[in-house]
C-alpha cells in the first residue's frame, strides 16, 4: 500500500515538474488578484487555499484555486503573479512565486520517495 502511495505521489510530483517547466518556457505571466480563501477542514485542522482571479492576454477573466495550501503572504485583495499556458488558461494557471513552485514539486517528490522506499523495504523484508 505504501509503495502504491509513493508511486502515486512521485507521479504527481513529476507531472507538476513538467507543468512548471513548460510554464517557465512557454507560459505567459500576468498579474492576478486573490479574491478569497477556501478552507477545507480535515483531521489535522483547517487547510487554506487561495482563490485567484486574472485576465488573460485576450481579455478573458479566469479564476483558479491555488494547488498548494497556505495563504501566508497572500491576503484577500492582494496582487499575485500568475503564469499560464496560452490556450489552457485556467487549467494550467499557477501562482508564479519561486517558493511555491519549488514547494509544489519538492513536497510531492520527497513524500513519494519516502513512501516508495518504505514500501520497497517492507516488500523486501517480507512484511
Amino acid at each position: 500500500m505504501l509503495l502504491l502511495a509513493g508511486l502515486t505521489a512521485l507521479g504527481f510530483g513529476t507531472h507538476e515538474a513538467v507543468v512548471q517547466y513548460r510554464l517557465g518556457r512557454e507560459g505567459i505571466r500576468v498579474q492576478g488578484l486573490v479574491v478569497r480563501h477556501r478552507v477545507n477542514f480535515g483531521k489535522d485542522g483547517p487547510v487554506h487555499f487561495a482563490i485567484v482571479e486574472f485576465v488573460d492576454v485576450q481579455g478573458s477573466r479566469h479564476t483558479f484555486q491555488s494547488g498548494s495550501s497556505g495563504v501566508r503572504g497572500l491576503p484577500v485583495g492582494g496582487g499575485v503573479p500568475v503564469r499560464y499556458l496560452p490556450g489552457n488558461a485556467p487549467k494550467s494557471a499557477r501562482i508564479d512565486l519561486a517558493r511555491r513552485r519549488v514547494k509544489d514539486v519538492a513536497f510531492s517528490l520527497a513524500l513519494g520517495t519516502l513512501f516508495s522506499a518504505i514500501g520497497i523495504w517492507m516488500l523486501a523484508g517480507g512484511r
